[in-house]
């Protein structure tokens, strides 16, 4: 009788409590491994995104000036590449370039995210899958809902230095210890640039949770993440680069190159 109760209370000890928001956010700094457990079981996703769009709304008082730096930054590229400030040319609706660029950059601060979870999750799904992980999409989209708290973070700590420096630059990436005076014309500027501090603990804390939820080694969890966070990197250096090659077709375009 003792060992049969003794298995019953075992079995209730071992099972994962579902965790509260609060609960949730705290354990994301102070307890990953118990926290990746529980999105296991319980894979929350609504409260969480919430939480970090609700975060990166904070930075939205930082936009204008940071939108204002990025102008600068493009025109100074601009000069370089051609000789010319192609955006005084169109000086006259500088005001409208400016508002269309405040309201892009409010409405990507919303939508970036949800987009990010789901679109890694998704990723990291195809990639688990190729190893014979058990994952479901809805346990890594809660674990990316999760885990991009860092990410708005990040931009809440950052922003404020770029301002301070008057440039639009990571203190935190490896450009800014490799290439401090490179720009996103420079696709080894960009891969340098998306590796920062905060996407290294995000790549930690999704390892974290690769391993709990498949039940991976660490070593097979370590090289899935790498592949994710390789592609990641390059995606992301390469939609950095976007913006200069869509000016140049448009310049082109209009004929003032």
């Amino acid at each position: 009788m003792d060992v049969e109760n003794n298995e019953v209370f075992t079995a209730v000890e071992d099972e994962v409590q579902k965790m509260g928001f609060l609960q949730r956010v705290a354990s994301l700094f102070i307890a990953p491994v118990k926290l990746m457990q529980n999105i296991k079981e319980y894979p929350v996703i609504a409260s969480m995104l919430i939480f970090v769009m609700a975060l990166s709304l904070l930075t939205l008082p930082f936009m204008s000036r940071i939108t204002e730096l990025s102008q600068n930054m493009i025109s100074e590229i601009m000069l370089a590449r051609y000789g010319q400030d192609f955006l005084s040319l169109l000086e006259t609706q500088s005001a409208n370039i400016s508002t269309t660029s405040l309201i892009s950059a409010i409405v990507g601060v919303i939508i970036a995210y949800p987009i990010a979870c789901f679109l890694k999750a998704l990723v990291l799904l195809i990639i688990t899958k190729i190893a014979k992980g058990g994952a479901k999409y809805k346990q890594y989209a809660s674990m990316y809902a999760h885990v991009l708290i860092i990410s708005a973070l990040s931009g809440l700590i950052i922003t404020p230095i770029m301002i301070a420096m008057g440039a639009i630059l990571d203190v935190s990436s490896l450009a800014a210890l490799f290439m401090p005076n490179g720009n996103i014309s420079m696709m080894s500027y960009n891969l340098l640039s998306s590796i920062t501090l905060f996407t290294i603990i995000e790549a930690v804390l999704v390892m974290i949770g690769v391993r709990e939820i498949n039940g991976f080694s660490n070593t097979k969890a370590i090289v899935t993440v790498l592949i994710m966070f390789a592609l990641s990197t390059v995606f992301t250096a390469a939609m950095a680069g976007v913006s200069i090659f869509a000016l140049d077709i448009s310049y082109k375009a209009l004929g003032l190159i």
